[in-house]
């Protein structure tokens, strides 16, 4: 952290700039969570617009920690929250920074195949999120043509495949084309 300048701390958010003058900041909440929830064939999966790339993203249903929440049930409430599912039980996948040059953020992953049951959304006021339903081979497929890049989406896709929890899908991965 050398040459490193404070240029404004406001909402648990800390921006500094490195000598080099590239840009990062840190958050005194940093632990989120996201869950692949898969059912039948098919993964529960949201798309929502980020303002920071102004595009809509297709990614995994999560969001922060609360303070004195434990992960596993920060997934679950999130989950509930963004889909209207609930799931049974989770399997922890890992953990990892989704943008380590720019965030200390810790973005903790789990799988799912046991999704119970369907209620409304319970979004926050600001949130504007559509849920999709898609099959993991075309997961997958555009996982490959790089027409979905969310950074936790793939990793819980490696994940879940490198585990075992997918094996009925290596298939597709080995495929050279």
């Amino acid at each position: 952290m050398d040459n490193t300048e404070l240029l404004i701390r406001h909402n648990g958010i800390s921006i500094y700039e490195q000598a080099s003058g590239k840009v990062y900041y840190t958050k005194e909440d940093h632990m989120s969570v996201v869950i692949l929830a898969k059912d039948g064939d098919q993964l529960l999966l949201i798309r929502q617009y980020r303002a920071a790339v102004d595009d809509y993203v297709i990614q995994l249903p999560g969001g922060g920690v609360g303070e004195g929440e434990d992960l596993e049930s920060a997934a679950r409430r999130e989950m509930l929250e963004e889909t209207g599912c609930t799931c049974g039980k989770l399997h922890y996948l890992g953990k990892l920074y989704p943008a380590s040059w720019r965030c200390n953020e810790i973005a903790h992953v789990y799988y799912t195949d046991e999704v119970i049951s369907q209620a409304d959304q319970q979004l926050e006021g600001y949130e504007r999120i559509d849920v999709v339903r898609m099959s993991v081979t075309e997961c997958l497929h555009r996982i490959k043509e790089n027409e979905l890049q969310d950074s936790e989406l793939v990793f819980a896709m490696m994940q879940g495949l490198l585990k075992g929890f997918m094996q009925q899908y290596k298939h597709i991965v080995d495929k050279r084309v």
